[in-house]
């Protein structure tokens, strides 16, 4: 027993999870591990091509299931009990009432205090790092989107709409569901995939190129997707010695310059994000190893599961161009889900249900409240200064090419230290830190917006002309099949199904 103690801990010597943070102070062990786990994505995917691929349903769903539990325990430990423990739950939910609104009630209900709960029970305001909840809040989105399914399945298609046509399903085994919510390819940080793409995808039914050797011609996009999302994770590692959360909480922070203090916050802000897209990136390359993520209707045709459009998020000029291009898998699981399926409750009801959901899906510390509400009026801000200036740069025909440049230019400067500021909330969590950074800046934006959203719909909204009211001619479902067209059309069209004064996000940004 000695023997075996004195071996595991000489391995534990040599564990990259302990090691790396002694120099990079911004990783935790647990994110490290986490980091790791991403990168085991790429050697699984070519095991399962080698070995797997086409082979019967029943052992592609073995090999993502236990695959998918060895990473997870590899990240977490024991708290993957937590993990089985929420499926099995959901499961008797439905042998007990089967394809019925009160499966799908019971199901947000159990899942969603289970995790809330979690939260509660382990969120450290000091130190962030990976605990159950994070595959708990993956699987708790599976887990509802899937019974909303088996509810649409086992329903008059009638009284169903395209996109839940798509994605019903009649029945599923338990262990569809262990695989569905365990496999590597997203049961710690997404993407959400539909379990009509997952089934699919094991059946063998689903068509993708193919190389000479009949495996999805995948290599060459998935190894682009690994470099890039490399990159971003190598420039959070190295920018936390800039960058760090110390600093900006500290009681000298408030010595600097007003300038240093502004665009430090911004700097540590965009630094933030690096992380979420680096590790959305590197697993996005995994799943397009696979083959999972084919669509053959996109330009990108293994961009299916696109985690984030990082040219479109780095080249927008707004902070609705930033929530377009973020997280997207995830957002259309929440327009999918809860926005369109509460229409009928009248669309500012819809919206706040799903801006609460969304909310304490991410935690329940005032960070992310204040976050998440202060979206809201800034992008509406956004949207009035748009009408503003088109309205009166537009006057000016020959000023068009010129006052367009640096219109462009000066929105692209303020999107940067907007979001930055916009973020503070989301990454420092307490209202002690928030409010701390907040007085440093004399609360600049949120002063701003108090004076100009007053101001313009009683002063100036009523001198500019009525917008035209935006019609329909084709009803747009969100699917796996449309959801990363990534063309500015594309978006326009989807007006109808996002809150024109307010944006329903499904960015799950999880500190990591």
């Amino acid at each position: 027993m000695w023997s075996l103690s004195r071996t595991i801990a000489e391995m534990n010597t040599y564990d990259p999870a302990l090691i790396v943070p002694v120099y990079f102070p911004a990783v935790t062990p647990g994110i490290c591990r986490l980091v790791i786990s991403l990168f085991i994505v790429y050697p699984l995917s070519y095991i399962h091509r080698e070995l797997v691929h086409r082979k019967a349903k029943i052992y592609q769903l073995l090999y993502f299931l236990v695959s998918g539990v060895a990473v997870i325990y590899y990240v977490l430990g024991r708290g993957i009990i937590h993990c089985f423990l929420n499926i099995m739950l959901v499961w008797f939910i439905k042998l007990l009432f089967g394809p019925s609104r009160t499966s799908v009630v019971l199901t947000a209900t159990v899942t969603m205090v289970y995790l809330v709960a979690g939260y509660i029970l382990t969120t450290s305001v000091e130190v962030y790092d990976v605990v159950w909840t994070m595959p708990h809040s993956i699987h708790t989105m599976k887990l509802i989107g899937l019974i909303f399914d088996y509810k649409d399945g086992n329903t008059d298609p009638t009284e169903l709409t395209e996109d839940q046509k798509k994605h019903a399903v009649k029945d599923f085994s338990l262990l569809e569901l262990l695989s569905f919510c365990f496999t590597y390819t997203g049961g710690l940080t997404g993407p959400q995939i539909a379990f009509t793409r997952f089934r699919s995808f094991c059946e063998g039914t689903m068509k993708f190129d193919t190389d000479e050797t009949g495996k999805p011609d995948s290599i060459d996009a998935a190894l682009k997707k690994l470099y890039t999302g490399s990159i971003f994770l190598a420039a959070y590692l190295f920018g936390g010695h800039l960058f760090h959360r110390d600093t900006v909480v500290s009681p000298t922070f408030h010595d600097h310059s007003l300038l240093y203090r502004l665009f430090y916050m911004s700097g540590y802000g965009q630094l933030a994000l690096t992380k979420y897209i680096g590790c959305w990136t590197v697993m996005e390359g995994g799943c397009m190893l696979l083959g999972i993520s084919y669509d053959p209707s996109l330009t990108n045709k293994w961009g299916a599961l696109q985690g984030v459009d990082i040219g479109g998020h780095f080249l927008g000029y707004s902070n609705k161009g930033f929530i377009d291009n973020f997280n997207l898998t995830t957002k259309y699981w929440f327009i999918r889900y809860l926005f369109k399926r509460t229409r009928e409750w009248g669309k500012w009801t819809s919206m706040l249900y799903t801006y609460m959901f969304i909310i304490l899906w991410h935690g329940v510390l005032p960070g992310y409240w204040l976050a998440f509400l202060f979206e809201i009026p800034v992008i509406t801000a956004e949207k009035q200064l748009a009408r503003v200036i088109s309205h009166y740069c537009g006057a000016y025909e020959s000023w068009r090419p010129i006052t367009q440049t640096l219109t462009m230019t000066a929105a692209r400067f303020a999107r940067y230290l907007t979001l930055g500021y916009g973020i503070q909330p989301f990454i420092l969590l307490t209202w002690q830190d928030t409010s701390h950074v907040y007085n440093g800046l004399y609360w600049g934006l949120h002063v701003v917006l108090a004076i100009w959203l007053p101001l313009f719909y009683f002063f100036i909204e009523h001198r500019l002309p009525p917008m035209p009211r935006y019609q329909k001619k084709n009803k747009v479902e969100v699917g796996d099949d449309d959801e990363l067209k990534k063309t500015k059309e594309h978006l326009a069209e989807q007006n109808e199904l996002e809150p024109k004064n307010g944006d329903v996000t499904g960015t799950k940004l999880k500190d990591m």
